[in-house]
């Protein structure tokens, strides 16, 4: 017996039982192996026992023992049917659209393809209920937004977790919570109100006894990395390392993925000269090789990966699994945007699917499995941004196939088909124009009554643009492109210059601002009269993925009174206008914002 338990004790180290890193708990390469060990071991010590007939007698002695290896045999083999699942894919159901299906709709559709995993980016009651009784596994997002009062209140963060979550709970399926989006890039001054808004969460679920269902993180672009090529090199920004330290902490404590929005497609777009397309597309390609581990690299989301993975090994963190919370490539968009075409979308998703399947991993974390959500479920004609924000979608709002993924497993209307496969890569030539919704010209808005939370100006003072402007907002960037991984530079790349659009028949410049005594300065606020709606959807992007500090228009902020939909939006959309820029097409927000040059101030509540 004492041959048994020493043989036991010294393969039980390979085994990874008790192996830790510095900042979690580590599982490497050498798990596998160790078990294989521990289970020869075993095999020969029953055979031996089993020859010499003494198995009764082994039992009788060293029953703890063997009970305690089969224990670490079965952990062993729970880690190795982990490692070899293949991923799962899912699909970002968003809703920035005044066409789209009705969320039961929505559901059926789901129902008709393989994809089984949805992301959606608000505990919309609709959406919640229609997936109730689906099997459909749901990652909920939570605004930006509601970031300062979940942070400050555990009370509050108790009470969406009861109302948005448990109460839907277990006919809906929720397996993580998405505390806002790209927090650390487009919301810096809740950066450190982030991991407290998820601790309070995590607590939350905990006393409702749901923290072994559903995980709590956040989505980051890749904008939070200082470096990202070559991958070895990935680190993260040091103006948040002391926020990014508490959130890795938090995500290990909690067996919780990092959330991160790949997205090869901007980084092809940004540097064409030096990426291929190939590559960025899953493509046959020569690939790169890092210079530092000499590992070689054939696409680009590999790449990405481990520079994430890096990234998270300097701060002592080597078992964080990655979920790619967001990963697309546009079908269509504006004449200048290059390599945006159905066949290059399809080429993108369908390699992707793949890759997740497979299960290969990378060259820096071989085997490693990744779930991944591809955006985006529809094309959302709401969307800001360039041409291409607005044809991410795998279906049509009429539910029809905008290319064909092979994810359609039964009949769904309407009918016509798929369109054909496409089989190669489409270089960089101008798409097929669809233009964003066209910009409705109003008369001048009228006097509010008095005393409103936000003042119109009166008739004679129109705020809205010569008859010489275009007839749809020029696009501008997205809030928070992804960074680039491939050399050259080093370094991420900024946010890119705005995207020129055609030129209309009487050129227009951005307008001076309407001289207001002698300001100078404009306002946006939503538009009297627009469907609530459209208002709300709009609402959603201006604090969510617009970046925009709605921590005002809270309960108990200076600007929640009025408590109006309108009221509230007039403050987002200000915010958002001021940040961008106060360009006029950054007052578009779908033809729900106007542009006034009274300031829509009133007590206790500035809009700056």
């Amino acid at each position: 017996m004492c041959v048994c338990v020493s043989r036991f004790v010294s393969r039980s180290r390979l085994c990874g039982v008790t192996y830790s890193g510095h900042g979690d708990g580590v599982v490497d390469e050498f798990f596998i192996l160790g078990c294989w060990g521990l289970l020869e071991t075993f095999v020969g010590f029953i055979r031996g026992f089993w020859r010499e007939g003494d198995v009764p007698m082994a039992a009788m002695h060293g029953g703890s023992c063997c009970f305690s290896v089969v224990l670490v045999l079965l952990a062993c083999f729970n880690f190795v049917h982990f490692a070899e699942s293949g991923g799962t894919m899912g699909v970002n159901y968003g809703t920035l659209g005044n066409n789209l299906p009705q969320p039961t709709q929505v559901a059926q559709l789901l129902l008709s393809t393989s994809l089984r995993n949805v992301k959606i980016y608000n505990a919309d009651k609709a959406i919640m209920q229609a997936f109730a009784n689906t099997n459909m596994k749901l990652v909920v997002g939570i605004g930006t937004e509601s970031i300062p009062l979940l942070a400050s209140s555990s009370a509050a963060a108790q009470a969406w977790v009861q109302t948005n979550i448990a109460a839907y709970m277990p006919a809906t399926q929720v397996t993580h919570l998405a505390v806002g989006n790209e927090v650390f890039t487009t919301a810096p001054q809740m950066a450190s109100q982030l991991v407290p808004a998820m601790v309070n969460m995590h607590t939350a679920l905990v006393n409702l006894k749901l923290d072994g269902q559903v995980k709590v993180g956040t989505p980051h672009n890749l904008q939070v990395l200082d470096k990202s090529w070559p991958p070895s090199s990935g680190a993260f920004r040091a103006n948040i390392t002391n926020e990014v330290k508490a959130l890795l902490s938090f995500l290990s404590s909690t067996g919780s993925p990092i959330m991160v929005n790949f997205y090869p497609y901007f980084a092809y777009r940004d540097d064409p000269k030096n990426v291929s397309l190939n590559y960025a597309l899953f493509q046959p390609d020569k690939g790169v090789t890092d210079v530092n581990s000499g590992l070689h690299y054939n696409n680009m989301l590999d790449a990405q990966l481990d520079a994430v993975y890096s990234a998270m090994t300097r701060f002592g963190y080597h078992s964080i699994p990655i979920l790619i919370s967001e990963t697309g490539w546009p079908s269509s968009g504006d004449p200048s945007e290059i390599a945006v075409s159905a066949a290059n979308a399809q080429i993108y998703n369908q390699n992707l699917i793949k890759y997740v399947a497979a299960s290969k991993g990378t060259p820096l974390r071989p085997g490693t499995s990744v779930d991944a959500y591809i955006f985006a479920l529809f094309n959302e004609n709401m969307k800001p941004g360039p041409g291409s924000e607005r044809f991410f979608g795998l279906f049509n709002p009429d539910k029809s196939l905008v290319y064909n993924l092979g994810i359609v497993t039964t009949t769904y209307p309407p009918s016509g088909g798929a369109p054909p496969p496409f089989t190669s890569p489409i270089t960089p030539t101008p798409p097929t124009v669809y233009p964003p919704p066209s910009m409705p010209v109003y008369p001048p808005p009228f006097p509010s009554p008095s005393p409103p939370p936000v003042t119109y100006p009166p008739p004679s003072m129109p705020v809205y643009p010569p008859p010489s402007m275009p007839v749809y907002p020029p696009p501008f960037p997205s809030p928070s492109p992804p960074a680039v991984t491939y050399p050259p530079p080093a370094v991420v790349y900024p946010p890119p210059t705005p995207v020129p659009t055609p030129v209309p028949p009487t050129p227009y410049a951005n307008p001076s601002p309407v001289q207001n005594g002698n300001t100078g300065k404009t306002w946006c606020v939503a538009k009297p009269g627009s469907p609530d709606h459209e208002v709300t959807n709009a609402l959603n992007f201006a604090c969510g993925e617009g970046g925009a500090d709605c921590g005002a228009i809270q309960a108990g902020g200076a600007c929640y009174n009025p408590n109006t939909i309108v009221s509230h939006a007039s403050f987002a959309y200000n915010t958002y206008y001021q940040k961008m820029g106060r360009n006029y097409w950054n007052c578009y927000f779908g033809g729900t914002g106007v542009i006034t040059i009274t300031d829509p101030s009133y007590s206790g509540c500035s809009f700056h």
